[in-house]
């Protein structure tokens, strides 16, 4: 349910943008969607609508259909420097382009999590029926090393508490910052790259310097906006937009470089929007690639999970004829 409304919303925004690019005006466009659209859609352009009227900006009229708070953000942005219409073309692909990857992601990992869920569920009658009436047939006490830890009543449940404190712990400690994981940091540096660019290109203007379009970014809020903050308290400190940038962890390195160059030649707006097309057909490929490298492990792990039942299936049959 939750796909099928979003990708609604996205054919909204697509369909808006499509008569924005024939010409119709504002108000005809959304009359045009009303009409359009069907229940609850309908209502969501009709309260669009009616903001519209009433004298809402833009950014604020398309909340409704734009709901991640960077992509707002990036919407109040376009609007400020009178591209909304590009900026919400970005907003576009960035959104078509996630929900791609997670359908792929969904893909990836339904097989495997219908396996998994078979194993719980034999591991669950085992553990509970038949590992406790073999286990009263075999002589524990005389068992040592690896068979004595795979036997014990604890091993599994132990098991599985580790596995899910230790996944739960490094997603908290990766979200806060406190670890450095560098697979998702490069994912989260490539994203929040194209953002600030995206922001910088929307921003450009003829005559606007730099320390301007930085300060214009800052006053926000958000991941962005905090760090333009932190970029142009360093540029009034009498750092250039490349120095002051690269103390940033989360900007790509090429981008920073490309600061420079564009505040030399003026045209750091230009060679921004250029760029800023490179930086998304890089961040989709990384986590293609990503997604693709994923299968592989995953169904590794699934193998050591397997083999692990099994012999753990085996092992107590194998010690009961040892006995006989």
């Amino acid at each position: 349910m939750v796909d099928a409304r979003a990708s609604n919303e996205l054919n909204t925004i697509r369909r808006f943008l499509r008569l924005q690019a024939r010409g119709v005006g504002l108000k005809k466009t959304f009359e045009t969607l009303e009409l359009h659209e069907r229940g609850r859609d309908r209502r969501t352009v009709q309260a669009m609508r009616l903001k519209l009227e009433g004298g809402a900006p833009l950014s604020e009229v398309f909340a409704g259909l734009v709901k991640d708070e960077r992509m707002q953000e990036l919407l109040v942005t376009a609007e400020r420097g009178h591209h909304f219409i590009e900026g919400l073309e970005q907003v576009l692909a960035l959104s078509t382009m996630r929900r791609s990857l997670e359908q792929e992601l969904r893909q990836l990992a339904r097989y495997p999590l219908v396996i998994l869920t078979m194993l719980f569920g034999l591991g669950t009658i085992y553990a509970l029926y038949i590992f406790p009436k073999l286990l009263a047939m075999v002589e524990l006490e005389q068992m040592n090393g690896m068979n004595a830890v795979l036997l014990s009543k604890g091993f599994f449940p132990g098991l599985f508490l580790a596995v899910v404190m230790t996944a739960g712990g490094l997603y908290l400690c990766g979200k806060r910052g406190l670890i450095r994981i560098p697979v998702i940091e490069r994912g989260q540096r490539l994203y929040v790259t194209y953002l600030f660019v995206s922001e910088l290109s929307l921003l450009r203007e003829g005559q606007a310097s730099i320390r301007t379009i930085v300060e214009r970014l800052a006053n926000g809020e958000g991941e962005v906006a905090s760090m333009a903050k932190r970029v142009h308290e360093r540029m009034s400190a009498g750092l250039e937009l490349e120095e002051a940038a690269r103390a940033e962890p989360f900007l790509d390195h090429e981008v920073v470089s490309l600061f420079g160059v564009g505040t030399v030649s003026g045209e750091l707006g230009m060679i921004m929007s250029l760029h800023r097309d490179l930086v998304f057909e890089e961040m989709e490929l990384y986590w293609k690639q990503l997604i693709i490298k994923a299968e592989p492990a995953l169904y590794g792990l699934l193998t050591v999970m397997v083999t692990m039942m099994f012999y753990t299936i085996y092992l107590p049959v194998q010690l009961i004829m040892n006995q006989l």
